[in-house]
């Protein structure tokens, strides 16, 4: 996986950028506020169409800006084809809500199909919410994992969500008057067998992501996290325990089961990290979880996504670099902003890119 050009207009902090990108390793380098961190979210959305800061689409408008455009080209391993295929991609979003995405000449008009295409990795300040914040975070982490390397796991979702939407908007109903039950019967009956199709997948790539945890915790960089794990253990679900639940459901307007509301454990010697991990230690972890997933997809896909890491300096050490030039160098395409590349010595083809 490697991403050959990227254009920017309009997308926070930049005003208009066009990179073509000739070198594996790319440093991104600026001032504060020039844009760095902003560079790596345009590639993180256009792998996912979302932020990895949590941003709205309007919120990525730059101030006085009317739309935001974010696209590149990139090429990526077609087992049809039997070798790469270079795919070209390009998402607008307009202050009115407007979005229009082309990607290989074709228009959408949504974002979702950028998922699968470029696949990414990324590491940032926020990382750290993996660990110590709400389910919400982990549940996004696990979902786009997955569904960048299984169309089938991302048509799931989006069925999910559909139906829990249909069905809340019916409980909100209940308030004005009599709900239809055998309405509410059919929603719980879709939930229950997409719940069970979304849990199975889940399951299997995160005991894939804690085989791939303990193999890199035995390459050094992670040695002090040997006693971390990861465990999903979600509550199951039948057309019956739903229908416990709907009364409670009519009261909170709300569906009160299924995959939305799941979450995974990160654990150290059965007490949650969440709750005892240390600044410091949660972006260890973090950064642990963002190796592991690549791996994960490297075992899904047979390529490494391109690798993005912000905010390193002053969590890797001098004894440490050694291991983590030996992880960067697996993958075809690192960039790395706010971090002094000279510091993992010459051995890296890299190019730099200032803003």
């Amino acid at each position: 996986m490697y991403l050959e050009s990227l254009w920017v207009q309009g997308f926070r902090a930049l005003t208009e950028e066009r990179i073509d990108i000739t070198a594996p390793v790319i440093a991104v380098e600026g001032g504060n506020g020039a844009g760095k961190t902003t560079l790596l979210d345009a590639i993180h959305f256009l792998a996912s169409g979302r932020s990895c800061l949590g941003l709205t689409n309007a919120e990525l408008i730059r101030d006085g800006e009317s739309y935001f455009v974010v696209g590149g080209r990139y090429r990526a391993r077609d087992p049809v084809a039997g070798g790469s295929v270079s795919h070209a991609a390009q998402a607008m979003f307009t202050t009115e809500g407007r979005k229009e995405l082309r990607i290989d000449g074709t228009v959408y008009h949504g974002f979702i199909r950028l998922i699968g295409g470029l696949r990414v990795a990324q590491f940032n300040f926020s990382s750290l919410f993996l660990v110590k914040g709400m389910p919400s975070v982990r549940r996004q982490y696990v979902n786009l994992l997955i569904a960048s390397c299984d169309r089938t796991y991302l048509e799931a979702l989006s069925a999910y969500a559909a139906v829990t939407t249909r069905k809340t908007a019916l409980l909100r109903q209940s308030g004005s008057g009599v709900v239809d039950a055998s309405l509410l019967d059919l929603f719980d009956e879709q939930i229950v067998t997409l719940t069970t199709t979304i849990h199975a997948k889940r399951r299997a790539a995160l005991a894939a992501v804690g085989l791939a945890m303990t193999s890199l915790i035995a390459d050094g960089l992670f040695e002090p996290l040997a006693d971390v794990s990861v465990l999903y253990d979600p509550r199951p679900i039948s057309t019956e325990s739903i229908r416990a639940l709907r009364g409670r459901e009519l009261a909170r307007h709300a569906c009160l089961a299924g995959c939305h509301l799941d979450d995974f454990l990160l654990l150290r010697k059965k007490r949650q990290l969440r709750d005892t991990a240390s600044l410091g230690e949660a972006k260890m972890v973090s950064l642990l979880l963002t190796f592991a997933g690549a791996e994960y997809i490297r075992m899904v896909t047979g390529e490494y996504p391109v690798l993005l890491l912000d905010d390193l300096e002053g969590d890797i050490d001098t004894p440490n670099l050694d291991r983590l030039m030996h992880l960067v160098a697996r993958f075809e395409q690192v960039f790395i902003a706010s971090f002094d590349v000279a510091r993992l010595g010459g051995g890296l083809n890299a190019m730099s890119v200032r803003l």
